[in-house]
């Protein structure tokens, strides 16, 4: 499904963007660093608080931590470098100066490495608890959903509907108490949990309780 949305929204824009790109990530590669920054410019709107734009380098058809030498951003008087998180995500600064200063960011691998692939993830912005409420999920998917939107342009009629959020974990995740409303909502598998919130009003008192503290959250969509 993400590689679904990485190419549906790519369709809606010319430049570089957050999506799946075309060729994966070898050797020596340069990226224009514009692209990101208009998605990152949206994502950075108040109304999306919640909630964060992320940058994915993976190996090529796998969802494991793509292996590079070095990443930097470079103008034509600076070089910064840059980070590559250990869950994979390319840290990339939002800086106008940089982006209009025609900035590049450049990735260099070993000729022999598995190729990267670069996609984008949204996903919840601030550390969770180990209990989520209702309110808080409900808050979170309106946010994921209006900023998909915002990002996927004309691209937003062919969207998937999204159904409600999955809840990302380190380990095998259990769930430890639910109440009522969300009993038959919530569905784990491995190290995410699927929450269903089609129809609930987000103001009834409602939770959810794990085993351990969630990595993220993210949109669930439907298949």
């Amino acid at each position: 499904m993400q590689s679904f949305l990485n190419r549906l929204i790519g369709s809606s824009i010319a430049a570089l963007v957050v999506v799946t790109l075309l060729t994966p990530a070898l050797a020596d590669t340069v990226f224009n660093y514009d692209g990101f920054y208009a998605r990152m410019k949206k994502s950075e709107k108040a109304e999306y608080s919640e909630i964060t734009l992320t940058f994915l380098l993976q190996k090529a058809g796998a969802t494991e931590r793509c292996q590079i030498d070095s990443a930097a951003i470079t103008t034509d008087i600076s070089s910064a470098p840059l980070t590559l998180a250990a869950n994979g995500e390319l840290l990339l600064p939002y800086d106008e100066l940089l982006n209009s200063r025609k900035a590049l960011i450049q990735l260099k691998q070993q000729p022999d490495a598995v190729p990267c692939d670069l996609n984008f993830r949204l996903r919840s912005r601030l550390p969770l608890d180990k209990t989520l409420s209702l309110a808080q999920l409900h808050k979170t998917h309106q946010q994921f959903d209006g900023l998909l939107k915002d990002l996927a342009g004309l691209g937003k009629y062919f969207l998937p509907d999204m159904t409600g959020v999955t809840v990302l974990f380190s380990s095998d995740a259990l769930v430890e108490d639910v109440s009522q409303a969300l009993l038959e909502r919530v569905k784990c598998e491995g190290k995410q949990c699927h929450i269903d919130l089609t129809g609930l009003d987000a103001n009834t008192a409602a939770s959810v309780s794990f085993n351990q503290t969630p990595d993220y959250l993210v949109p669930l969509l439907q298949r």
